[in-house]
C-alpha cells in the first residue's frame, strides 16, 4: 500500500482543501474584488454544482482511458484550477473559469481515486485503505481551516490558493508511483446519450438543492421568478429526478445491447450496493448539516476567526479520523449493519449534545466539542465501511466504475445538508422573530411593520441584522429591544438546524435493514470477473 495510497489519500485532501480554503476566504475575495456576496456564493456553489454533474461521467472515463491516465488528467485540471485563481482579475474570472477548472478536474480525480484503490487493493487491505481516504478528509475539515487560515492571514488568498496548486503539482509528479489497474477486456465505448442525461438530472437536483436556501423550497424568499407563486427550487429537483429516471431507463436499454452503460444495472439491483450509496450519502450529509451549523454560529455569533474554527474543529476529524482508519485495522471480522447502526446513533447523540452546548451569544466549548466528537466518531464508523459495501458487492469492472457514483453521492448529500439545514434555520428564524416581535411591549408599529414585510429574515451577526433591518425600515430607536429577540431566536434556530441533522440521521437508520451481517462477496485478487 505505502506511498500510492499516501498519493491518493493526497488527492482527497487536495479537493477537500479547496473547498475549504474558498469557505473562508470570503471576506478576502469581497474586499480585493469589490464583489458581493451573492457573487461569492455563486462561485462556493459552482464546485459541487459541476464536480457532481461528472462525477459518474468521470467513472466511466476511468475505465476507457484508464484509472492512471485519468487521475492524472484530473490533478493536471486541479492545478490549472489553483493558477486561473491565483492569477484572477475578477470575480467573473474566479467563478466562471477557476471554479469550473476545479469542477471539472475533482470529478475525474475523486473517481479515479476510487477506481485505483478497488483495481489495486482487495479484501482487507481495501477496507483499509477506504478507511484512510475517510481519514484524510477528517484531516483536511481540521487543519485545512488552520493551514489555509494561516496562509491567508499572513500571505493572502492568492497564495493559499497558489500553494494548493502546488500540492496538485507535486500529487502529479509522484503519480508515477500509482498502479494502473488493467482496463476491461470487453470494449467499453463512451455512453453519450446517458452521459447527456445524467448530466442534465444531476445538474438540476444538485442546483436546486443548492438554491433552496436563498430560493425558499416551497414559500418563496428571494428567487429570480416564481412558478405559480411557488419557489423554483424544488420543483428544478424534481425536474432532475425526472430525468435521471429517463436516464436510468437508457442505461437499462444501453446495457443490454452494449455491455456497458454509464450506471450497470448491478448498481440498482444489488441492495448491498444501495445501501453503500445510501450510507455514502450520510457521511456527507453529517459534516455539511452539523459542521455547517457550529461553523456559522461560532464565527457568526460567537467571533471565532477561521484559524480558532480549526482548532475547534480538530476533535472532531481525529475522531473521524481514527475510527475511519481503525476500525478496519483492529477488527477483521466485522458486522457491517451493526456497525453502521451503531455510528448513524452516534451522530443523533451527537448532534443531540450538540445543541445542549449553544447558548444565547456563546456556546460551552466542552459540550459543542464533546457532541462534534461523537458526530466525528459517527462519520468514521459508517465510512470505515460504505465504499467497501458497494464494492465488495459487484463484478470487479463495476466495482471500479463505482467511483463515479459514490462521489456523486457524497455530493447530492453534501448539498442535501446544506439544503435542508438552511433552509429549516431561515424558516424557524423568520417565524421566530415575527412571533417574538408581536410580543415585544412598546415596540414602534414602522419596526413591527419592517418585520412582518420581510420575506425572509437571514441568519447574521447582531451588526449585521441591525444594519440589515434598519435598510428595511425599523426604526432605529427599537434596536436596543429588537436585538435581544434577534438573539434569542438566532439561539433556537441554530439548535432547530441540529435537531433537523438527529431526525434526518433517524431516518437514514430506518434504511439499514439491507445492510449485511457479513461481507462473504469480499473476494481476493482474481475471484471477481465480469
Amino acid at each position: 500500500m505505502g506511498w500510492p495510497l499516501l498519493i491518493l489519500c493526497l488527492a482527497q485532501f487536495l479537493a477537500s482543501a479547496d473547498n475549504v480554503t474558498l469557505s473562508i476566504a470570503t471576506r478576502a475575495l469581497i474586499q480585493d474584488f469589490g464583489a458581493s456576496m451573492a457573487q461569492i456564493s455563486t462561485a462556493n456553489t459552482m464546485y459541487p454544482l459541476i464536480s457532481g454533474t461528472f462525477m459518474i461521467a468521470g467513472g466511466m472515463l476511468g475505465l476507457i482511458f484508464g484509472w492512471r491516465r485519468t487521475f492524472r488528467t484530473g490533478c493536471l485540471i486541479y492545478f490549472l484550477a489553483e493558477l486561473t485563481a491565483v492569477f484572477s482579475p475578477s470575480v467573473t474570472v474566479f467563478t466562471c473559469a477557476a471554479r469550473i477548472l476545479a469542477g471539472i478536474g475533482g470529478s475525474l480525480m475523486i473517481p479515479a481515486v476510487f477506481g485505483i484503490i478497488t483495481g489495486s487493493f482487495y479484501g482487507r487491505e481495501q477496507a483499509i485503505a477506504f478507511g484512510a481516504l475517510g481519514a484524510a478528509s477528517g484531516f483536511s475539515f481540521a487543519m485545512g481551516p488552520v493551514i489555509c487560515g494561516s496562509l491567508l492571514d499572513l500571505l493572502g488568498w492568492r497564495w493559499a490558493f497558489g500553494t494548493l496548486g502546488g500540492l496538485a503539482l507535486v500529487i502529479l509528479a509522484c503519480s508515477v508511483l500509482i498502479p494502473s489497474p488493467q482496463k476491461p477486456q470487453r470494449l467499453v465505448r463512451f455512453d453519450l446519450p446517458g452521459f447527456i442525461l445524467s448530466t442534465a438530472g444531476l445538474f438540476l437536483v444538485v442546483f436546486g438543492m443548492l438554491q433552496i436556501s436563498t430560493w425558499g423550497m416551497i414559500t418563496p424568499f428571494n428567487p429570480p421568478f416564481t412558478v405559480y407563486g411557488f419557489s423554483p427550487a424544488l420543483l428544478l429537483v424534481v425536474a432532475g429526478l425526472l430525468v435521471l429516471l429517463m436516464m436510468l431507463r437508457w442505461e437499462k436499454h444501453r446495457e443490454k445491447y452494449s455491455g456497458s452503460a454509464m450506471i450497470p444495472q448491478s448498481f440498482l439491483r444489488t441492495a448491498q450496493v444501495r445501501a453503500g450509496l445510501y450510507l455514502t450519502m450520510y457521511i456527507f450529509f453529517a459534516y455539511s448539516s452539523g459542521i455547517f451549523v457550529v461553523v456559522s454560529f461560532v464565527q457568526v455569533v460567537a467571533g471565532l476567526d477561521a484559524i480558532h474554527t480549526g482548532l475547534l474543529i480538530i476533535p472532531f476529524a481525529v475522531c473521524l479520523a481514527s475510527t475511519s482508519m481503525g476500525i478496519p485495522l483492529i477488527f477483521r471480522k466485522r458486522n457491517p449493519r451493526r456497525q453502521c447502526r451503531v455510528g448513524l446513533l452516534l451522530g443523533v447523540a451527537g448532534s443531540m449534545l450538540t445543541t445542549c452546548g449553544i447558548e444565547g451569544l456563546n456556546f460551552d466549548i466542552s459540550i459543542v466539542t464533546s457532541g462534534l466528537c461523537l458526530i466525528g466518531a459517527s462519520m468514521g464508523t459508517v465510512a470505515a465501511s460504505a465504499p467497501f459495501l458497494i464494492t465488495s458487492a459487484l463484478p470487479e469492472r463495476d466495482a471500479q466504475q463505482s467511483g463515479g457514483i459514490q462521489a456523486a453521492a457524497r455530493d447530492i448529500g453534501q448539498a442535501l445538508g446544506v439544503a435542508l439545514v438552511s433552509m429549516v434555520m431561515l424558516t424557524a428564524m423568520t417565524f421566530s422573530m415575527k412571533k417574538l416581535t408581536s410580543e415585544v411591549p412598546g415596540m414602534t408599529p414602522q419596526t413591527f411593520q419592517a418585520v412582518k414585510n420581510m420575506t425572509v429574515i437571514p441568519y447574521l451577526s447582531d451588526a449585521g441584522f441591525q444594519a440589515m433591518i434598519v435598510t428595511n425600515g425599523a426604526n432605529p430607536q427599537d434596536l436596543a429591544v429588537l436585538t435581544p429577540v434577534y438573539q434569542k431566536s438566532r439561539a433556537r434556530v441554530t439548535r432547530a438546524g441540529l435537531l433537523s441533522m438527529t431526525v434526518m440521521t433517524l431516518l437514514f437508520l430506518m434504511g439499514t435493514g439491507k445492510i449485511p451481517v457479513t461481507l462473504e462477496n469480499a473476494l481476493p485478487k482474481g475471484n471477481k470477473s465480469h
